[in-house]
């Protein structure tokens, strides 16, 4: 378990404070919106400028994959390899060649969440039984926090497969600012949850997640996977931001982790279906009234393996001190 916490840490905290954009092409457009991207978020993503190049083959769309189970779908995969080397803030990020890469696709500011705003958002992925992050950590999709005029100061929620565990992240109310490698970080204490792959398959298959947030000081934030509510949590989801960028696609980072040990870090092929954000339940998902009714005005936790609280070092790229809170033994560890 020591393992995973300080993996579970360094996701965290080492997150670029800007993000620039790089605008699709007019077909690129129309084959995202066609293929992955629902409701609000249709024409209305840019690539993120920090990605490796767009070489041929590192993402196709597709019309129909089935699933073992019969579930079939049409989208967009990831084909990211260790060769695909991308922006040096990334690479070479703490002076260490190989550390991370991405492509990523995200909201431009002018279409971000304002605060106080209540949101869902859906990702459908499919990732193979014998995906491997072993030493190093892959994030599906992610939250950044936007600062006014000084923007992504720090990463909101993710999705993470870290050491080829799954991990559902979002900070708690209180950070520290510390510099990175692009300027300066808030680096927040954060909760983690350590996802059960037997409470249900969480790869091999389409897993469909979905998420409301209410992004205010007095907020909340939840997640359904596959119609099951798995984490309900009262409390500070902003952190003093001013707006709030969704982003999803494949961001590997400490690679160099793996590296040093002699491990190879394998090409991970990741899909994505039904993609977006909306005002209302109903928008992207059929059946709200059963989803919502899962919920209560407590917190909840169903199907981990653990619930743990970490608290930054603040500086750089040190871990941090974490906690286990004692699920499921404590089943309202939040």
């Amino acid at each position: 378990m020591k393992q995973i916490l300080s993996l579970l840490v360094i996701i965290l905290i080492s997150v670029p404070s800007f993000s620039y954009a790089n605008k699709m092409k007019k077909q690129e457009k129309k084959d995202f919106d066609n293929y992955v991207l629902r409701a609000q978020s249709k024409s209305k993503m840019v690539f993120n400028s920090r990605n490796v190049p767009n070489r041929s083959g590192l993402y196709k769309f597709f019309d129909k994959i089935e699933d073992g189970m019969g579930v079939a779908e049409k989208g967009i995969e990831f084909n990211l390899s260790y060769s695909d080397v991308g922006d040096k803030l990334d690479w070479s990020r703490w002076g260490r060649p190989g550390f991370a890469q991405r492509f990523q696709i995200h909201e431009p500011k002018k279409y971000t969440t304002k605060k106080g705003k209540t949101k869902w958002y859906r990702v459908g992925y499919f990732i193979p039984k014998n995906f491997n992050t072993s030493k190093h950590n892959i994030s599906l999709f992610d939250f950044k926090m936007i600062y006014g005029k000084e923007g992504e100061k720090a990463v909101g929620p993710s999705f993470n497969i870290n050491n080829n565990s799954i991990l559902w992240m979002w900070n708690g109310s209180n950070y520290k600012v510390a510099p990175n490698e692009a300027g300066e970080q808030y680096y927040f204490d954060s909760y983690g949850i350590h996802l059960d792959d037997r409470f249900s398959p969480l790869r091999g298959k389409w897993v469909n997640l979905l998420i409301n947030a209410k992004w205010a000081k007095d907020g909340f934030l939840h997640l359904w996977i596959d119609g099951k509510l798995r984490s309900s949590y009262f409390g500070d989801v902003l952190g003093g931001a001013s707006r709030v960028r969704f982003k999803f696609g494949p961001y590997r980072n400490y690679m160099t982790d793996a590296t040093d040990q002699g491990l190879e870090i394998k090409d991970a092929v990741i899909r994505y279906s039904n993609v977006g954000k909306a005002d209302k339940c109903d928008d992207l998902w059929s059946g709200c009234d059963e989803i919502i009714n899962q919920l209560t005005n407590n917190s909840q936790v169903h199907g981990a393996i653990s619930v743990n609280f970490c608290i930054p070092s603040g500086d750089g790229d040190k871990p941090a001190t974490c906690e286990n809170l004692g699920y499921p033994q404590n089943p309202r560890p939040f």
